[in-house]
């Protein structure tokens, strides 16, 4: 397989979880709870297939070993050394922030302001656990505080199928409320994910996760067809809760794009950085 069939097959993955999100609302017509599942299952699905066994995707709280616990999460990925914490309802009995790679909210909706702020505080629930170790892989390296401390939290993302015609709209209002609130950008977001249009990255130069030496705070990628492609490359480069040795194999088969066209409200980022 090579790249372009790679970037063909991910076409159908994008497809797809369009499909199962529009027959959720179907199936699950008349219980919200019932639609909400269904979607997460659909986020799940590719999860699984691109993260097979021993990797394994829970949904529920994470606690750490200082005594916070996360709110319910809809699809965590766990690393192959988390203990299988499971419970007679195949549900997670308990998830250790210590075994988690990756933590997925998923938002359909990102055009419903009640739902964006919602998802901003789950994500700051997370952020707010710390591991006991660093996912930084090269430790040989010189790392700042924030570094240090930042590879200590968890990746955090928040996937949708749709947001505002004008992606302006989304950073004004994920900017503006992170502003009144006060979060710092080591409660935020990491990534949002638009299926099948785009990533809105959350950059910080001096952090353990930077996604551009030209853009720092919010900024809009337009991806369209190759948007989950990037969004698996970056799954693999994430400070983990374990170093893992070599290369991942998606690099062999994939590179994401050199260039694509970025939106931003210079304004809010400005903002955003000052409040650190």
């Amino acid at each position: 397989m090579n790249s372009k069939d790679f970037l063909e097959l991910i076409k159908f993955e994008t497809d797809e979880i369009n499909h199962l999100f529009k027959k959720a609302s179907v199936e699950g017509k008349g219980t919200s709870q019932e639609v909400s599942d269904r979607r997460e299952i659909a986020v799940k699905l590719f999860l699984e297939r691109y993260f097979p066994f021993p990797y394994r995707v829970a949904k529920g709280n994470i606690i750490d070993s200082y005594g916070l616990r996360s709110n319910s999460i809809d699809c965590i990925l766990l690393s192959p050394s988390h203990p299988y914490t499971v419970s007679n309802e195949n549900k997670y009995s308990v998830i250790f922030a210590d075994g988690v790679d990756v933590a997925v909210e998923v938002k359909p909706d990102l055009s419903n302001i009640n739902e964006i702020h919602r998802s901003l505080e789950q994500i700051k629930s997370v952020k707010n656990l710390r591991r006991q170790k660093s996912g930084l892989f090269n430790m040989n390296k010189k790392h700042n505080d924030e570094q240090l401390l930042t590879s200590k939290q968890i990746p955090c993302v928040i996937f949708g199928n749709k947001t505002y015609s004008n992606i302006e709209t989304l950073i004004k209002n994920i900017g503006l409320y992170y502003l009144e609130n006060k979060i710092q950008m080591r409660e935020q977001f990491d990534m949002i994910i638009i299926n099948g249009k785009g990533i809105l990255f959350n950059s910080r130069s001096d952090y353990s996760i930077s996604f551009s030496d030209e853009f720092q705070g919010l900024f809009f990628a337009e991806l369209d067809e190759q948007t989950l492609a990037v969004f698996l490359f970056y799954l693999n480069i994430f400070p983990q809760c374990e170093m893992k040795m070599g290369e991942p194999v998606l690099n062999y088969y994939y590179q994401k794009p050199d260039t694509y066209k970025v939106k931003y409200i210079k304004e809010i980022n400005k903002r955003l950085l000052e409040l650190g």
